[in-house]
C-alpha cells in the first residue's frame, strides 16, 4: 500500500483533534517511517527505537501541525532527525572506521595500516558533514533523490514543489556539495 501525504494529513488532523486513531495511523505509516530511519541509522539494531522516538515526537508536535502542508514530508524529516540524533548519541562514527580498517575485513589485507580503507571511511564522513551543511530543502531533495532513489516527479509530488523547482534545488545542492568536498 502506497503511503500518501493526503492520507497522512487526514490522520494527523484527526489525531490533533483528539480522535482515537493512533493505532490505525501507526499501522498505515510504519513501513514508511521504518524505511526512512533505516536509511540513516548506522546501527540497524536501533531502527525500532528510532521509529518509536519519531512517533513520540510527532504526537508531541501535533498541536503545531498545519494540515495545508505535506504531513508525509514532515514525518519523514522527524524520522530522519531522530536517526541522526541516535547516531550522535551512540557515537556511531566509530562504526564507519571499524567497518573499513579492521584487519581481516580489509580487502587489501593490510589491516589498520590500509590507507585506502581509512580514506574511504573519511570520504563517507566528509560527505555526511557536507550534506548536513545544506539547508533543509536542499538536504531533503538530495536525500530523496540519492538515498531513496526517487524521481524528480515523485519528489515534487511529495514536497509540493513544482518539478522545475525540485530540479533547480537539486542542481544548487550538488554545486554546494562539490564546493564543500573540495
Amino acid at each position: 500500500m502506497k503511503v500518501t501525504h493526503e492520507q497522512i494529513n487526514k490522520y494527523l488532523s484527526r489525531l490533533r483533534d483528539g480522535e482515537d486513531c493512533l493505532q490505525n495511523f501507526i499501522d498505515y505509516s510504519f513501513g514508511y517511517m521504518r524505511y526512512i530511519v533505516y536509511k540513516y541509522l548506522f546501527d540497524k539494531s536501533l531502527v525500532e527505537d528510532a521509529v518509536f522516538l519519531a512517533y513520540d515526537k510527532i504526537i508531541k508536535a501535533l498541536p503545531s501541525f498545519d494540515e495545508s502542508k505535506n504531513g508525509l514530508a514532515w514525518m519523514g524529516k522527524i524520522a530522519h532527525n531522530e536517526a541522526f540524533k541516535l547516531n550522535r548519541e551512540h557515537d556511531n562514527r566509530e562504526l564507519i572506521f571499524d567497518e573499513h580498517i579492521s584487519g581481516p575485513e580489509c580487502s587489501n589485507g593490510a589491516g589498520a595500516e590500509c590507507a585506502s580503507c581509512e580514506s574511504s571511511a573519511l570520504d563517507k564522513y566528509d560527505v555526511e558533514r557536507a550534506i548536513e551543511r545544506l539547508d533543509e530543502r536542499e538536504r531533503a531533495v538530495i536525500e530523496y533523490r540519492f538515498f531513496m532513489d526517487m524521481r524528480l516527479h515523485d519528489i515534487a509530488e511529495l514536497t509540493d514543489m513544482p518539478i522545475s523547482t525540485v530540479a533547480h534545488v537539486l542542481k544548487q545542492a550538488l554545486k554546494k556539495l562539490g564546493k564543500y568536498l573540495r
